[in-house]
C-alpha cells in the first residue's frame, strides 16, 4: 500500500521547503544562564552521539543539508549482533551538558536519505528547534541500514528499537526521557514498542495506526483478502533492494543481502486466518499491556482510525485522541483539510508534559477531539475541495453509544420487490431493495446476483497519493440492495461504529457481505459515509472459518468503520448490502446468488451510533504557519491515472492505476524517481480467476550513474489456490546486475 509512503514524501517534497516559527530562545525555553552553560563537545568522529548501552557509534554517509539552529549528524549504529543501522540525529545547536534534552524516535522502512529526506527534515528539524533531539532510523535491511528485512514489524526490528531507545536515554545530552512517534508504519511500531514498556520510553504520539494487524491493515478486511492495498508489498520489493542514497552503490554487502530477502507477501498469503502471526504486533485484544501515555491521531477518510477510539476505551494508559476529516496524512498538511497547527497546539504540549515534566495544560483539555463531517460533492480525488465541511467536537471520552449504537433502523423490502429474483430491468433503478424503518415489518426476502466487479465508486482503504475518496455511489448502489430512510426532518449526527445485523444465505460455500452507509442528497447523489466487510465463513470469528451451507440462513454482524457524520435536513440515510467491494477486496470465488432475509423472525437491521451530547469547550485551531526557510530540493508528481473498463462481451472488469513521482533537485545532487502501474481483472462468470499485476520501479541517478530496481509480477487466484510470481531486477546504467524471481503458491482457505 503505497499510501503508507506516499503522503510523507509529498509532505516534504511538494512543499519545497520547511517551516518553523518563533525565536530559538522561545522554542527552547532557555534562559540567559542556560545559554552560558558548556555546549556538548563532539566525541568520536566529531559526533555528539556516543557509545552507550549495547550500541557502538560511528559516522555515517552525510548529506549537505542545513537547518538553522539544528546540528545534524549521520550515524552508523552497530547493534549487538554486528549489524549497522543508519540513523540521522537532529540536535538543538545549543544543547548543553547541564541543559539536557529529551529524544524523540521514529523508525521506518522508508529511505531517509532520499524518499523521506524532506519530511524528516521537517518533522525532526522542528523537534530540534523546539528543544528535543530527533532520531530517524532506517529499519534493518531498508534504506541505508544493513541486514535483512525479513518482515514488517519483525522480532529483529523490535529488538533493534528497544536497544536504540536504551541508547538514546543514555546519551550525554539526553535527560533520560524518550518519546516515539510516527504515522502509518511509524504509528504501528510506536504502539507495538509502547506495549513492551521499555523503561526510558515515557510517551508516544501515533497517527494513522492500528491495534489489529489482521483486520485493520492491508491484509484481511473482515476476513476478506485485500486486493488493491496489497500492491504496497510489491512496491516495497523495489524500494528495499534499491541501494542506499546518495551513492546507490550496488556492490555493498548490504545491497547484496537484501536482494535475496523474500517479498513479505509470500508470508502474508499463507496467513489467511487470524492467529499468533497477526497477534504479534497487534495490541488487540490485550489492551492492558499499553501503560505509557499515548496520543492517538487519525482521519475519517483514512482506513487507519478505528484504533483511536478502541485504544482509548480499553487501554489503561493515559490517552488523548484527535480524529479529523483527513485522509492518510498528518493534521497539519492534509488534502482535503482543514489543516490545523497541531504541532504547536497539541503535539509539543504533549511532549513537554511527558518528556520535560512541564505542566502544559494539555491534560486539562478534553481527551477526545473529533470532527463531524457534513455532505460535500464527491469526486475521485477531491481536487477542488479545500476543507471538508463540518464541526469540531470536544469530549471527555468516547461516548458509550459509539460502541453500542442505540438507534435501530430495519431493512424493510419494498413489497413489489420482495418476490423478484434479481430482475435485470428492476436492477437499473437506484434504491432497489426498500426502506429503512423503525419497525421490521413482515417476513420477506430479496435475492441478489453476485457481481464481483462492483465497488469501483467506493472509497479505497487509505487514500492519499494512490487511492480515491469515493465518488457518487449510485452506479454501484444499483447492483446492491439499497434501503433508504424518509427525508430527515432535522439533522442527525452519528459518532462511532455502525453495526449491521443481517440474516443471509448463499448458493455457494464462500461469500462476502459488504454494508455501505451513504448520505443520499435531495438531488439523488449517494455519498459514501462508511462501510464494513465480513467474509461469511468468518461469521464465528477469524481463527477458524467454516464454509457456508448453501441455502442455510445465517445471522451475521458486520461492523462498519467508525465515523463522525451529520446527515442534514432533507437528506436520506441509505444502507447498501452487496457482495463485492472491488478492487479493494479480492473477489470470493464462486458465481452465486445471495439472499437477504428481512422482517418477521429474521429482522435484518442496522444500529446507528447517534450522538446527541454536548461538545465541551476545546482548543480553537489555527492554520499552520507559513514555511520560513527553503531547502534546495524540488519534486513533482507524475500524472495520476485511474481507469475502469468493462468488457460486456466477456463480462469482465479491469481496473488500472498509474502514478509516480520524481525528485528533480536534491542537496546531494542526485535525482530519483519512483512509479507503479497496477492492473486488476475479474470476470463475472468465473470470479475465482481474478488477477492483480504490478509493475514498480525505483530509479536513482548519481555522479553520472543510473541505478534502477524493478519489481514486476502478479498475484492470481483459482478456486483452490493463490499463485504469487514476482521478479526483482537491479540495473546499473541499463545493464542487469542481479535478477531474482520469487514464485509461490498457497492453498485458498475460504477466502
Amino acid at each position: 500500500m503505497n499510501s503508507r509512503r506516499w503522503f510523507l514524501r509529498r509532505l516534504g517534497l511538494a512543499a519545497g521547503g520547511l517551516a518553523v516559527a518563533g525565536s530559538l530562545r522561545d522554542r527552547m525555553g532557555s534562559t540567559a544562564a542556560e545559554s552560558r552553560l558548556p555546549v556538548i563537545r563532539p566525541a568520536r568522529g566529531g559526533l555528539a552521539a556516543a557509545d552507550a548501552a549495547a550500541i557502538r557509534v560511528s559516522p555515517g554517509r552525510s548529506l549537505p543539508v542545513r537547518i538553522p539552529g539544528v546540528r545534524i549528524e549521520y550515524l552508523r549504529l552497530r547493534m549487538p549482533d554486528g549489524i549497522h543501522l543508519a540513523a540521522t540525529l537532529y540536535l538543538p545547536e545549543t544543547v548543553s551538558a547541564a541543559a539536557k534534552v529529551p529524544a524523540i524516535l521514529e523508525v521506518l522502512p522508508y529511505r531517509k536519505d532520499d524518499d523521506y529526506l524532506l519530511s524528516d527534515l521537517d518533522r525532526h528539524g522542528y523537534y530540534a528547534r523546539h528543544g528535543y533531539a530527533g532520531l530517524r532510523l532506517d529499519v534493518r535491511g531498508t534504506g541505508a541500514s544493513e541486514g535483512f528485512p525479513k518482515d514488517e514489524y519483525s522480532v529483529e526490528e523490535h529488538e533493534d528499537t528497544l536497544h536504540v531507545i536504551d541508547w538514546l536515554s543514555k546519551q550525554p545530552w539526553c535527560n533520560g526521557s524518550v518519546g516515539m512517534t510516527g504515522i502509518s508504519y511509524g504509528a504501528f511500531n510506536s504502539v507495538q514498542i509502547a506495549a513492551m514498556n521499555p523503561p526510558a520510553l515515557k510517551a508516544i504520539a501515533a497517527a494513522a495506526g492500528t491495534d489489529d494487524r489482521y483486520t485493520d491493515d492491508v491484509h484481511y478486511f473482515g476476513g476478506a483478502m485485500h486486493l488493491f492495498e496489497n500492491t504496497w508489498s510489491v512496491a516495497m520489493v523495489a524500494a528495499n533492494v534499491m541501494p542506499a542514497a546518495p551513492d546507490f552503490d550496488v556492490r555493498t554487502q548490504a545491497a547484496r543481502d537484501r536482494f535475496d530477502t523474500p517479498p513479505w507477501y509470500m508470508r502474508w498469503i499463507r496467513e489467511q486466518t487470524d492467529g499468533p502471526y497477526w497477534r504479534r504486533g497487534s495490541l488487540r485484544p490485550d489492551y492492558g499491556r499499553l501503560k505509557i501515555p499515548t496520543f492517538l491521531m487519525g482521519g475519517w477518510l483514512d482506513g487507519y482510525h478505528n484504533f483511536v477510539p478502541r485504544i482509548m476505551r480499553h487501554a489503561p494508559a493515559i490517552t488523548k485522541g484527535l480524529v479529523g476529516p483527513w485522509p492518510h496524512s498528518y493534521p497539519d498538511d492534509p488534502h482535503p483539510g482543514p489543516q490545523i497547527d497541531f504541532r504547536a497546539q497539541m503535539l509539543l504540549p504533549w511532549w513537554d508534559q511527558w518528556l520535560k515534566g512541564r505542566d502544559t495544560g494539555i491534560l486539562d483539555q478534553p481527551r477526545v477531539t473529533s470532527y463531524a463531517m457534513r455532505w460535500f460533492e464527491p469526486s475521485l480525488r477531491l481536487a477542488e475541495l479545500q476543507d471538508v465541511p463540518g464541526e469540531w467536537r470536544h469530549l471527555d471520552a468516547w461516548p458509550e453509544s459509539a460502541f453500542a449504537p442505540p438507534e435501530r433502523r430495519f431493512l424493510v423490502p419494498d413489497p413489489r420487490q420482495a418476490a423478484l429474483r434479481d430482475d435485470a430491468s428492476d436492477a437499473a433503478r437506484p434504491g432497489r431493495g426498500g426502506r429503512l424503518a423503525e419497525s421490521s415489518g413482515r417476513g420477506a426476502a430479496l435475492d441478489l446476483k453476485y457481481r464481483p466487479g462492483v465497488g469501483t465508486r467506493s472509497k479505497t482503504w487509505a487514500p492519499n497519493g494512490d487511492g480515491t475518496y469515493g465518488m457518487d455511489q449510485r452506479q454501484d448502489d444499483v447492483y446492491g440492495l439499497s434501503f433508504d430512510s424518509e427525508p430527515l426532518q432535522v439533522p442527525l449526527e452519528i459518532l462511532g461504529f455502525p453495526k449491521a445485523r443481517l440474516f443471509v444465505s448463499a448458493t455457494a460455500p464462500v461469500a462476502n457481505w459488504i454494508v455501505r452507509l451513504c448520505d443520499l442528497a435531495p438531488d439523488g447523489t449517494s455519498h459514501y459515509v462508511s462501510k464494513g466487510v465480513l467474509n461469511g465463513t468468518h461469521r464465528g470469528g477469524h481463527t477458524a472459518p467454516e464454509p457456508l451451507v448453501p441455502g442455510e440462513v445465517y445471522e451475521i454482524e458486520v461492523e462498519l468503520h467508525c465515523t463522525g457524520w451529520i446527515f442534514d435536513r432533507a437528506h436520506r440515510i441509505r444502507v447498501v448490502v452487496v457482495n463485492a467491494d472491488w478492487p479493494v477486496v479480492w473477489p470470493s470465488p464462486h458465481a452465486m446468488t445471495t439472499t437477504l432475509h428481512c422482517g418477521g423472525d429474521r429482522p435484518s437491521h442496522i444500529d446507528l451510533p447517534v450522538w446527541t451530547g454536548r461538545s465541551l469547550p476545546g482548543p480553537e485551531f489555527r492554520r499552520p504557519p507559513a514555511r520560513e526557510y527553503p531547502i534546495e530540493a524540488e519534486s513533482r508528481d507524475t500524472p495520476f491515472g485511474w481507469q475502469v473498463t468493462r468488457d460486456e462481451a466477456g463480462q469482465a472488469q479491469t481496473f488500472r492505476l498509474e502514478r509516480g513521482w520524481e525528485i528533480t533537485k536534491h542537496p546531494a545532487g542526485i535525482t530519483a524517481a519512483e512509479g507503479q502501474v497496477f492492473t486488476a481483472r475479474v470476470e463475472d462468470r468465473n470470479p475465482a480467476a481474478a488477477a492483480l499485476e504490478v509493475e514498480s520501479f525505483y530509479r536513482g541517478r548519481s555522479r553520472g550513474r543510473t541505478v534502477e530496481a524493478r519489481g514486476e509480477g502478479s498475484l492470481r487466484s483459482t478456486g483452490t489456490e493463490f499463485l504469487f510470481d514476482v521478479t526483482c531486477t537491479l540495473l546499473e546504467n541499463g545493464r542487469t546486475i542481479r535478477r531474482r524471481r520469487w514464485q509461490d503458491r498457497a492453498p485458498r482457505r475460504l477466502v
